[in-house]
């Protein structure tokens, strides 16, 4: 069996058993002169199978935000977790320490209530939601503030940046300086 032969039948059995394999990182392992032959195969293993059934917590997310509830609190909810559970849980998975419980609390808030944007939550930070809350990270959906959602007097942290330096000012305490968990949930994708 050649190696896309045997990526093919990795693909097909992860998709089959609901694992949402990503599709880039399975064209990634194949040199470049197989990836256009790569990419047949996949199409046709999501053509021929039948697409596997959503994950409860999916639909149960998906529910949520058709109702204008936010997702990931419904989610939280479901599970009977609280969100001190959830913070806890998020601290250790991201490696922090007990002393940064407040902020990744006010942090966690924000996400699980749409108010932080979600461009720059770091990929570690969904992947610690997801195995916090246990559920698969392509299952986890989350939302963050509209084009049009009011900023500034909402926020807890607000932002402002003077030449490369970026100032974070707490509304109810005085300023702080940006650290890790701060670049964990608005330090991008990395």
């Amino acid at each position: 069996m050649s190696e896309i032969e045997e990526l093919t039948a990795e693909f097909r059995r992860a998709y089959t058993a609901g694992e949402h394999p990503d599709a880039s990182a399975f064209l990634a392992r194949v040199p470049e002169a197989g990836r256009e032959e790569m990419g047949r195969r996949i199409r046709t293993v999501l053509v021929e199978e039948t697409p596997p059934d959503p994950a409860i917590e999916t639909v149960l997310m998906v529910q949520a935000m058709l109702r204008g509830h936010p997702p990931l609190l419904e989610l939280r909810a479901a599970k009977g977790m609280t969100r001190d559970e959830v913070v806890t849980g998020l601290r250790d998975e991201l490696g922090l320490g007990s002393a940064d419980d407040q902020r990744v609390a006010v942090y966690y808030h924000e996400l699980e209530t749409g108010q932080l944007p979600l461009a720059g939550i770091r990929d570690r930070v969904f992947d610690a939601v997801a195995k916090v809350l246990g559920v698969a990270r392509a299952s986890l959906l989350v939302q963050g503030p509209g084009p049009s959602s009011p900023g500034g007097s909402q926020a807890v942290f607000a932002r402002s940046v003077d030449g490369t330096q970026a100032v974070w000012h707490s509304m109810a305490s005085p300023a702080l300086e940006p650290d890790n968990v701060d670049d964990l949930f608005t330090g991008g994708p990395g």
